[in-house]
């Protein structure tokens, strides 16, 4: 792993082909450019490695030098589960320089996704870009760190904030977003054909939404799709998804899950 001030001189020197301080006003740059001030300082925000774990260097890892380790293919998925609970954790006890710092950890998923978006969105780049980057900032504050993937989850906040607030012609036709190579959203670890049906069973969820959940969720159907298929509104069937997964997760944290015959 490359010393953290040689890290930070390569980030500078690669980014300054991309990045002009003082020229883009793009919300996205921009956030990038306080990122990059935040980091030149002789004690930049870090990470304690030590505590961390998670086969990360037994040091104090700077934020910019953490975002190459995330990125980088051989980051395990449960490593980067682990260091996204720690900056979220952050971002919402901290707030300032915390949640300057996960926005650009979350950088290359948030410039993908405003370039999806812009597809499917009529709407100026900057305005767009500030749409994303204030959807995620208020996701960061509701994903549930119960779940597995929060990078996953915190994109289809995001990706779902935004189309809400600009609703596209053919809201079916968007796609899931996939921040790290993984298309779907791993559940709870266990049997999760009898977790929906112990949920069922104690009323947690109805048998439809547990169809749902499955379907979706576990097959990996497109909720589009699935809509089609039954002649469903999107945006309502999405918002039934939801409710469905917060009783879930309300149920699992209690312990109410746990107590179902397997």
């Amino acid at each position: 792993m490359p010393h953290p001030q040689t890290h930070r001189q390569s980030s500078d020197s690669s980014g300054a082909q991309t990045y002009h301080p003082g020229t883009s006003q793009l919300p996205l740059d921009v956030a990038e450019r306080a990122f990059r001030l935040l980091m030149a300082g002789p004690e930049p925000l870090s990470v304690d490695g030590v505590a961390l774990g998670l086969g990360l260097p037994a040091r104090p890892i700077p934020l910019d030098e953490l975002r190459a380790i995330l990125l980088h293919p051989s980051c395990g998925r449960v490593t980067r589960d682990e260091v996204w609970r720690h900056l979220v954790t952050q971002a919402r006890t901290h707030r300032g320089a915390w949640m300057v710092a996960a926005v650009a950890v979350a950088m290359p998923m948030l410039r993908r996704l405003a370039r999806g978006l812009s597809e499917r969105i009529t709407r100026e780049r900057e305005d767009l870009e500030a749409d994303v980057l204030t959807c995620f900032m208020e996701a960061l504050g509701r994903v549930n760190l119960v779940w597995t993937h929060p990078t996953l989850r915190l994109a289809r906040l995001t990706q779902a904030a935004v189309l809400r607030a600009h609703p596209a012609d053919e809201p079916q036709a968007v796609p899931e977003p996939d921040p790290v190579g993984e298309s779907s959203l791993a559940y709870p670890d266990g049997h999760v054909d009898l977790l929906l049906a112990g949920a069922v069973r104690q009323k947690v969820i109805t048998a439809d939404m547990a169809e749902l959940l499955g379907v979706t969720r576990m097959e990996n159907i497109p909720l589009s799709v699935y809509c089609r298929r039954h002649g469903l509104d999107y945006w309502a069937t999405l918002k039934r998804r939801q409710r469905a997964e917060a009783r879930l997760v309300a149920a699992l944290v209690s312990g109410e899950l746990s107590r179902f015959d397997a």
